[in-house]
């Protein structure tokens, strides 16, 4: 299918710090937080989501490790088959619809029984369920829906590839890690306007950042990012934009498993860019990163090395880069990042798909 909306990039991109404060909003923040407060009771703690909102299901994650939280992040259709669903017993479902195939069967328990809480983390208003059920002699709703958007995110982004339903989630969650951190009942206006002039910040270093990229990506067919587990949400954000708009091929490699292997892919392609994600240089960065540009022409860090704030911010810092850097990559191969061309009758008959998984 054709598209001709190729401003759609440019808006989406020009509105993101607007649409971000829209939704930085104090009451639909502290109602969200209400919401989700049981999670950050140190529960051992499933999460499935699937396609973008891997992204947020990852960073999600990092918060709940950091608190010492077992965390697990799966597909839904992985949730089916998977036997020790009831080790766990907060359950995370994560969609911008809320209406994904398969989540709702798992929400509702249609397969595989789940008797802990149950969450949806969703951008829609989906009506909540009236049946309960019992777990011991406690009566809990069948699940909890937490809405990240508001009333006042009127502007709606319009996108294939979404970027507002993956940074706003991903704020939600951020903002619950101040609270916890400073050891807050809740959140102020004023500690808003702190968060909205430091998403200020970190937007305009993004974009400086990506501007300042003397590399044309017009005939790049492969990707390959050099992540770890502290990155995880940023280099996912890169590989899904990339495959989902038809960009380029992609390949993210942990930087130990590269030592053991994984580094014959650069030696094959010498040429194709690599994309080393970091929030500080520790003895494998030291060692690997110089070791990467003495031999290959094509590397580029993005770090967060200029942001001296905790792993949290510093992760949706690298989130944001990640999504100019997308842009950059799609501009220079002409390509509409957030309304890319795409086969309508394969895309429409799969995304639809309903039945068993």
């Amino acid at each position: 299918m054709k598209h001709y909306y190729t401003e759609t990039t440019s808006i989406n991109f020009a509105k993101l710090e607007e649409r971000l404060f829209q939704i930085n909003d104090p009451d639909q923040y502290n109602n969200f937080s209400k919401q989700v407060d049981s999670l950050f009771k140190n529960i051992p703690t499933l999460i499935v989501a699937t396609g973008g909102s891997k992204s947020v299901a990852y960073y999600l994650k990092i918060i709940l490790e950091s608190r010492g939280t077992l965390c697990e992040v799966i597909e839904p259709r992985d949730y089916f088959h998977k036997g020790s669903i009831n080790k766990f017993g907060n359950l995370v479902v994560i969609s911008n619809s809320g209406t994904s195939n398969g989540l709702l069967e798992i929400l509702r328990n249609t397969y595989n029984t789940f008797y802990g809480q149950k969450f949806l983390i969703t951008g829609n208003y989906i009506k909540q369920e009236e049946d309960y059920y019992l777990c011991g002699d406690t009566k809990l709703p069948v699940f909890t829906i937490a809405h990240w958007g508001n009333g006042k995110y009127k502007d709606r982004e319009k996108s294939f590839v979404s970027i507002i339903p993956t940074l706003a989630p991903m704020l939600m969650f951020l903002e619950t890690s101040i609270l916890l951190e400073e050891n807050k009942m809740e959140l102020y206006r004023e500690d808003y306007l702190k968060i909205n002039d430091k998403l200020k910040l970190l937007i305009a270093k993004s974009k400086e950042k990506v501007n300042n990229l003397n590399f044309n990506f017009k005939d790049t067919n492969l990707i390959q990012i050099m992540s770890g587990y502290e990155t995880m949400c940023s280099s996912s954000i890169l590989e899904s934009n990339m495959i989902e708009t038809g960009t380029s091929s992609v390949v993210i490699h942990d930087k130990g498993s590269f030592c053991h292997g994984r580094s014959n892919l650069i030696f094959q392609n010498p040429t194709s860019p690599i994309i080393y994600l970091a929030h500080q240089m520790n003895g494998l960065d030291n060692e690997l990163l110089p070791l990467l540009i003495k031999e290959y022409p094509n590397i580029f860090l993005f770090h967060t090395l200029d942001e001296e704030s905790n792993l949290f911010w510093k992760e949706y810092y690298l989130a944001l880069q990640m999504y100019y850097l997308s842009k950059k990559i799609a501009e220079d191969k002409k390509i509409d990042l957030t309304m890319p061309e795409y086969n309508s009758q394969v895309v429409r008959k799969l995304y639809k798909y309903k039945g068993e998984m």
